[in-house]
């Protein structure tokens, strides 16, 4: 594999975010749709049932991912045959023996928590996919180090796609939580495929003992998720036992709606941004450089849409059919996960620098911090607020912001608030004036629908006279992209 020069990297990350935000903005509208229609026709209880199996399923999958795509996609020196080859038989030897595991267990499993039918059957069906993941990771992994994201994102278009539109099928038709299963099922084993295509790669088994010893950096790198799965997913399973499913379908409808725009922008920012510090990591110059621009960018996005989200989602829930007197009690947990997301959204582009640059240890350390913390706060929250001490302790934890800027600028003396306080300022006179207006104007959804419109006006008209170089940027990505 040719080493990539520091041009074409720009270029090509210019490309990748620009193929992953466009390319998957049609996608996110059908995902949207999709949202409406699941929180329509569901359940609080069917929506609690569904984030507890999800939460089961990711920490069963951390724990069958060794870090090695990070370490591959890190990795300096080109990539060796042998080195692919023994990641995959890795992954696939594991997730293979954790789903026979969980096959044996499924009884207890589901006694344990309670589990139904069909909860229990969502949940195989979660962890066979695990065990289908491991035939994307290589195709993956070569196409993410090559900074190649519009071809990456092509299967990823069909699979969601395929599932979006058999989830909103079956769940109209009346098939509940067996819709995810029959959803999930087909949209993998049609996507694997598409994967090969836009990267060919030959399967081959076999495992290297010293290319294992070359991949430590994804032990670190896996630690460091295993604990934010412990975090998140593990406390989501706890909560499963403390709380109804009813209060974690409030919890699941906030968080869901709360970090839709988060994984729409963020991550495909950051899924790009990972591959492009790693190259440039040792040119501290360019480095912070990117480092502001991803700052700023992100903000620009981010701030306007959870603040305003903050905003309206009262008035959506009140005058959206089927959904007033039965998604008020989760407010208050969409306003913390959505502040949540807002820092998050800064906090996670400094993580990524972190771990492109080889710093793996000290987001481990973080993330250890995060976790206690979390673990700690949370029982204490929950006796205090109820379900929404959940999303209350979420937030508090991103507070810690200031050590993961501390981190980064011992690499590079980037400028943090420089680069992230004009969209602040421009998102908080947007959202006092949809506050001010939706109290005086919103009557129903019509008039909801023109006060967001109006908003969006007043946020890119501030933008544009106090921040003249947003234009700037996103001409050079234009033209960056357009010279492809």
């Amino acid at each position: 594999m040719d080493e990539l020069d520091i041009l074409t990297i720009g270029k090509r990350s210019a490309h990748g975010i620009l193929a992953l935000i466009s390319r998957t903005f049609f996608l996110s509208i059908i995902s949207f749709v999709s949202s409406l229609v699941i929180f329509t026709v569901l359940t609080p209880l069917d929506l609690g049932i569904y984030t507890a199996a999800i939460a089961g399923q990711r920490i069963i999958s951390f724990f069958t991912d060794f870090g090695f795509g990070a370490a591959l996609i890190q990795k300096k020196e080109s990539l060796e045959k042998k080195e692919l080859k023994t990641v995959f038989s890795v992954q696939v030897i594991a997730t293979l023996f954790l789903f026979v595991v969980v096959v044996v267990f499924r009884d207890q499993i589901a006694n344990f928590f309670q589990l139904g039918e069909k909860a229990l059957r969502l949940f195989l069906v979660l962890v066979f996919l695990i065990f289908l993941s491991s035939f994307k990771i290589i195709p993956s992994i070569l196409l993410e180090r090559e900074i190649h994201f519009q071809k990456l994102i092509i299967p990823q278009i069909i699979e969601s796609f395929i599932f979006n539109a058999i989830l909103v099928i079956l769940v109209l038709l009346g098939y509940g939580i067996d819709s995810y299963s029959f959803a999930f099922l087909v949209s993998a084993f049609i996507g694997i495929p598409f994967y090969y295509f836009v990267s060919p790669w030959k399967i081959s088994f076999g495992i290297d003992k010293q290319s294992l010893k070359h991949l430590h950096f994804g032990a670190q790198f896996q630690a460091k998720n295993i604990l934010a799965a412990v975090k998140d997913d593990l406390l989501t399973v706890y909560l499963a036992k403390t709380l109804s499913f009813v209060d974690l379908g409030y919890i699941g409808f906030g968080q869901r709606n709360a970090f839709f725009a988060y994984r729409f922008i963020v991550d495909n920012v950051t899924k790009v941004t990972f591959s492009t510090y790693a190259r440039m990591q040792d040119d501290l110059k360019l480095l912070k450089s990117v480092i502001e621009k991803s700052l700023f960018l992100v903000s620009s996005a981010i701030f306007p849409l959870l603040f305003g989200l903050i905003i309206v989602a009262p008035y959506i829930i009140l005058y959206f059919p089927k959904w007033q007197q039965k998604w008020e009690p989760a407010i208050i947990s969409l306003t913390f996960f959505s502040l949540n997301a807002a820092v998050s959204s800064i906090s996670g582009i400094l993580v990524t620098v972190l771990d492109a640059t080889g710093r793996v240890r000290q987001t481990l350390y973080l993330m250890i911090l995060w976790t206690a913390a979390t673990w700690i706060i949370t029982p204490i929250s929950i006796s205090l607020f109820g379900y929404n001490g959940v999303a209350v302790t979420s937030f508090l934890i991103t507070l810690t912001i200031s050590i993961t800027v501390y981190l980064v600028k011992k690499i590079v003396n980037f400028r943090f608030f420089s680069s992230i306080y004009k969209p602040l300022f421009c998102s908080v006179v947007m959202s006092v004036f949809v506050f001010l207006t939706a109290k005086m104007f919103v009557a129903n959804f019509i008039s909801l629908g023109i006060i967001i419109m109006l908003g969006a006006v007043v946020y890119i008209s501030l933008m544009s006279f106090f921040a003249k170089e947003i234009r700037e940027d996103i001409k050079q990505l234009i033209k960056s992209y357009e010279k492809k």
